[in-house]
């Protein structure tokens, strides 16, 4: 049976993490456009996004010496950190393209077999066989429960995405309309400060200039877009996995010493399948994780900073637009990150929760150790230096207001 529901929730993922080069399903297309894909597309999006970056750069290095204010420094700052954080979530999925394939591969092939809807029509299920009984109507629960929050979660990052990328384009455009219409002259003006080696501040250049920093834009939002959201859809469903593995567990011990032994067989292939699966999610997010939580408190610190002291509204729309996404990021990275860890750890109060001792010494010492397993959780980490959980992004917003309150106080 199709899965449709599993593939229907990677469609906006697969697709804007292809505009970046990075394929995390089999393609149709001809072999030359295929070699485009896997070789040449990824180097070609960040060269282009890396040309402004380094005009930006330039721009920032030269507004040092030449002593321009704190102001104009800061709106700088953000957007090439924002570019560097795309960068870092996208160039760890493009170096273990081959794991992400597996792990698709993997969550699709255990995914239950009787997904076949979609979220406006998820009514009644068939009933399908698992660990020899009919799957139960908690477990249909849980899969439609985890789809539909999934589906909710990225089109709600989809769209947030979706107003910053046309905010920061559309900025120049309504200041240079609005000067026009107050003085009847304007100056030509970019979505980001940058200095190249030619001059842009003219009629010629600017459509293309312009241009150029629309289509960086866009590659920074499918990288942070389609590098999250296939975190989040990893994470929902192997939690889901968890929370089913959760009720069989529970139910494991039948009347026949037979089947029981062979569903404790299941259940410890299905959980060791979880524990590496978060550990190839580990290997793909680790290092990105650590330079976002980084980067995050300065992100957040400098967005709240500059739409406090400036008052031009469009530049004080576009960075709130800019401080929400920062925000709505990180703290869902962290609240995925808890719920994989909390899910993990409920298998051994699942396994306690069975009718363990009515089973023979054998099979109660192999429920024992799933139970010591258990204990331990799957957690995913910043390169090891801290948990991807809430407490992380606790302390997250508690550094940014304290960087906050500095600036503040600095600039006054």
């Amino acid at each position: 049976m199709a899965k449709k529901a599993f593939e229907q929730s990677l469609r906006l993922t697969q697709f804007f993490l292809l505009l970046s080069g990075i394929k995390i399903t089999k393609t149709k297309f001809r072999k030359s456009f295929e070699r485009f894909l896997d070789y040449y597309l990824y180097y070609i999006t960040q060269s282009w996004l890396y040309t402004d970056v380094c005009g930006e750069l330039n721009w920032l290095v030269e507004g040092i010496l030449s002593g321009k204010s704190f102001i104009d420094l800061s709106l700088t700052a953000p957007c090439i950190t924002i570019s560097m954080l795309a960068t870092s979530k996208s160039i760890f999925l493009y170096l273990n393209r081959d794991i992400i394939v597996k792990v698709v591969d993997k969550l699709r092939d255990i995914h239950p077999e009787d997904d076949d809807f979609d979220e406006e029509t998820i009514t009644e299920v068939n009933t399908v066989k698992i660990f020899n009984y009919e799957q139960t109507d908690e477990e249909k629960e849980i899969v439609k429960e985890s789809i539909k929050f999934l589906n909710f979660v990225v089109r709600l990052q989809y769209y947030i995405c979706g107003v910053v990328i046309f905010a920061f384009p559309l900025m120049p455009v309504t200041s240079m309309a609005y000067d026009y219409y107050m003085t009847g002259t304007t100056e030509y003006k970019y979505p980001y400060l940058v200095k190249y080696f030619f001059d842009v501040y003219n009629m010629k250049m600017w459509p293309a200039v312009y241009f150029h920093h629309v289509a960086s834009t866009a590659i920074v939002g499918a990288a942070v877009f389609g590098s999250d959201s296939l975190f989040y859809t990893v994470c929902i469903y192997i939690q889901m996995h968890f929370r089913t593995l959760c009720l069989r567990c529970e139910r494991i011990v039948t009347s026949s010493a037979k089947e029981t032994r062979e569903n404790l067989a299941k259940a410890v292939k299905r959980h060791q399948e979880l524990i590496d699966l978060v550990d190839q999610v580990e290997i793909l997010y680790s290092k990105s994780t650590l330079f976002n939580i980084v980067t995050s408190s300065f992100l957040i610190c400098l967005s709240g900073f500059i739409i406090t002291v400036l008052e031009d509204i469009s530049v004080v729309v576009t960075f709130a637009t800019f401080l929400f996404m920062n925000l709505s990021q990180i703290s869902l990275l962290c609240y995925f990150g808890d719920m994989l860890m909390r899910s993990s750890t409920e298998v051994s109060s699942a396994v306690y929760n069975s009718l363990w001792y009515e089973t023979d010494e054998r099979t109660k010492k192999s429920m024992l150790v799933i139970l010591m397993r258990a204990q331990k959780p799957c957690k995913l980490t910043a390169c090891n230096f801290a948990d991807l959980n809430l407490t992380a992004f606790t302390t997250i917003l508690s550094r940014s207001w304290s960087y906050f309150a500095l600036l503040k106080t600095m600039y006054k």
